[in-house]
């Protein structure tokens, strides 16, 4: 071998340049650094993750000083609340990152607000007169001293969801990162230190219901403190602002289709906590909120994370006229693969952990979670698709599907808790609702974005 090769190993033989193999890995390594959409994810996600631990490491404490029974309360009211949070302000601020201009994104930040402000001073007037009979009626007696508590939450939860949309619009992923850290380590200090005072089911409410304005607030002051926000002038100047009216009837789908769909859809995914209350007690309802709280961490932690920044991205793509069908599967397969270990370790340990977590007495959970951990793996995967449905315009669709798929929960519930009086068989009946239906949902999405990208296709050969 010439003498020259051998003093330079790291050269390729044939080309005299860098090894090839390692010259493609440093460009593959630098081109995914220099990818946009990746550090955005990297970002949502380190915050997310970081605020998900914080909560992961207080909810031991939590649950060993609160108990099944107070945290079954709490899973009753907070049921509640995010069956109308999602609505408040008829899913107007899902549309805050569509407009091309920052003027009307604005405009519907405005008119979520207001949306959101007028549907909180109707359910506290509802339940001033009639919060008894409600409670009486659906079965949450155990919630009713807190029930006028729900508006304040109702308009705190619907601002935070608003807050966090115009944050997406503008990139402005560091913030909502460095805000969701320092907020769970703040609001879990608030609720254990309260608990040690007085560790009763209305302290544990009162702490934990409040989370959503202050988190909003802390929102607010990462906006004003972070970069100035980049407005288009030279077509803000050329356009006249549009009438939160015009908003309201450009993006009527929302309310139209979309609300529907979500106010079905959250009150299917928190309906057991209240049926497992008013059959079995708060203690089984304390179970189911635990699991639901601890399984749904992954979702929120990559699965959402994913989907908050893919939304954006599939909203340009979809107004350029590209094909999206390859991003969002590739997307679910990628998120197949990681919940894969995590969901099957829930799965086969389930009532070890639970109990070694969160104590003794919380064996049962595991054996909820055993069975939850299944539905919610699909849910993970499906993140994805939601985002797209907007995106595509499908909201009719949706409403259609959404209608069809809480039947199926709704009708899986009750045969669990009314036919075979099991806590256990009402949990399983559940889950296996669940999967049924995120399996269908991928598969819908999959199909309406092949058929949309093929109808532009043909519309531009006409054209």
């Amino acid at each position: 071998m010439p003498q020259s090769e051998l003093a330079n190993p790291g050269m390729d033989q044939r080309t005299d340049k860098p090894n090839a193999g390692g010259g493609r890995l440093r460009e593959f390594s630098q081109r995914m650094l220099r990818n946009r959409l990746l550090r955005n994810i990297a970002t949502v996600v380190s915050g997310t993750a970081g605020a998900q631990a914080l909560t992961l490491a207080f909810m031991p404490v939590i649950t060993r000083i609160y108990g099944p029974d107070n945290y079954g309360v709490l899973g009753v009211f907070m049921g509640l609340a995010m069956m109308l949070i999602p609505v408040a302000a008829l899913c107007y601020p899902t549309s805050v990152v569509l407009p091309r201009r920052d003027s009307d994104a604005l405009g519907l930040v405005k008119l979520s607000l207001l949306m959101a402000g007028l549907t909180s001073c109707v359910l506290a007037a509802f339940l001033l007169i009639a919060g008894d009979w409600f409670a009486a009626t659906v079965s949450v007696e155990a919630a009713a001293p807190f029930l006028l508590l729900l508006p304040a939450v109702t308009f705190a939860g619907a601002a935070l969801e608003t807050a966090q949309q115009w944050l997406f619009r503008k990139q402005l992923f560091r913030v909502t990162a460095k805000v969701s850290v320092l907020y769970s380590l703040m609001h879990n200090s608030i609720r254990s230190l309260a608990g040690l005072l007085s560790p009763t089911a209305a302290v544990l409410v009162v702490t934990t219901g409040f989370g959503p304005a202050l988190h909003s607030l802390m929102l607010l002051v990462g906006i004003r403190k972070g970069p100035p926000l980049q407005v288009k002038p030279d077509v803000e100047k050329r356009e006249a602002p549009t009438r939160l009216r015009d908003l309201a009837h450009r993006y009527r789908d929302f309310p139209q289709f979309r609300a529907p769909q979500m106010l079905i859809n959250t009150v299917s995914q928190n309906l057991p906590t209240i049926v497992l209350a008013a059959y079995f007690g708060p203690a089984a309802a304390g179970f189911f909120a635990l699991c639901k709280q601890a399984l749904t961490m992954p979702t929120h932690l990559i699965g959402k994370s994913v989907a908050d920044v893919y939304y954006p991205k599939l909203a340009r793509s979809i107004d350029k006229g590209e094909p999206i069908t390859g991003t969002v599967m590739k997307a679910v397969a990628g998120l197949a693969a990681v919940g894969l270990i995590p969901f099957a370790l829930v799965f086969a340990i389930g009532p070890w952990m639970f109990a070694t977590v969160f104590g003794d007495e919380w064996r049962s959970a595991g054996e909820f979670a055993r069975w939850l951990a299944l539905g919610e793996y699909v849910v993970f995967m499906s993140r994805p698709c939601t985002v797209a449905i907007p995106a595509l315009g499908l909201q009719r669709l949706s409403l259609i599907f959404e209608i069809c798929s809480t039947t199926l929960r709704v009708a899986a519930l009750f045969f669990g808790a009314a036919v075979l009086n099991e806590q256990i068989g009402t949990v399983m009946a559940f889950s296996a609702a669940s999967i049924v239906i995120y399996f269908a949902l991928i598969l819908v999405v999959f199909i309406q974005a092949r058929k949309w990208h093929a109808n532009l296709r043909k519309v531009d050969r006409v054209a």
